[in-house]
């Protein structure tokens, strides 16, 4: 049911766009959900039908994409539901470059930026995204200008202190730099896939830098996570797979593309 509204969010902020409403969309993006707990110690908080998520890790907190807010309420109404606040972020683990997912970390301070080396320019604003729809949205919300810290090229395994990791996957395809991020048992895959109908589904070609590259890359994550402990996914738009089918309902996906 909640895949199902957050498509229908998804639908309503395409109509908005092609009406000329992205004044209400730059408005409704500072008024967060109420926070959904994915598992103990992960929320997830949407905003305009794009979800982020923050995890507690010991003391510290680590975000899962930032919203599209600028002034980042939807991080905060997490930060909440965690018992926790700004200072408390530690590390920020951004999907991909687009806007909607970034926005919020320009209002983070001392916090690590990570970021697929192939979305530099894009979070920074140097170039547009490539597909149509993240281009008008783009332009229109003017998001503001992401700077990352932490650069990420291939595989890689981030310690994220007390015994915690975070292990990044690139799946370039949606952007060239987009990335999967896989932490106690999650894998957060912002618009690398979409949740809808009780099933795991590509983006629309609409919303892709290169649909090709996108369907290879699913099928690459799932090889390369046959070994890992993955019980949900949670993506950036549609929320997340139910416990305990997220390997399933990707194997799923990855047979059908």
């Amino acid at each position: 049911m909640r895949a199902i509204k957050n498509l229908f969010v998804l639908l309503i902020i395409l109509a908005l766009i092609a009406a000329g409403g992205l004044i209400t969309l730059r408005v409704l993006r500072g008024k967060p959900s109420a926070p959904d707990q994915v598992k103990p110690n992960i929320v997830a908080v949407s905003s305009i039908g794009v979800s982020m998520y923050a995890a507690r890790a010991g003391d510290k907190v680590l975000l899962f994409d930032a919203g599209a807010d600028p002034y980042a309420k939807p991080v905060d109404a997490a930060l909440g539901a965690l018992q926790a606040s700004r200072v408390n972020i530690s590390d920020v683990f951004l999907t991909h470059g687009h806007g909607d997912h970034t926005a919020g970390a320009s209002s983070l301070s001392g916090v690590k930026i990570r970021l697929g080396a192939g979305d530099l320019a894009l979070a920074e604003g140097k170039v547009p995204p490539e597909a149509l729809l993240p281009k008008l949205l783009g332009k229109g919300m003017s998001f503001p200008a992401v700077t990352a810290t932490d650069p990420l090229t291939g595989a890689t395994t981030i310690d994220v202190g007390g015994g915690k990791k975070v292990k990044a996957f690139p799946v370039a395809g949606h952007t060239p730099g987009s990335y999967a991020f896989l932490y106690d048992g999650v894998l957060f895959v912002g618009d690398a896939m979409v949740f809808k109908q009780g099933r795991l589904d590509h983006p629309m070609k609409l919303f892709e830098a290169n649909l090709d590259a996108s369907k290879a890359a699913i099928r690459e994550l799932n090889k390369v996570l046959e070994k890992e402990e993955l019980e949900t996914i949670c993506t950036g738009h549609g929320g997340c797979t139910p416990k305990g089918l997220g390997r399933n309902l990707l194997s799923d996906l990855a047979g059908r593309i």
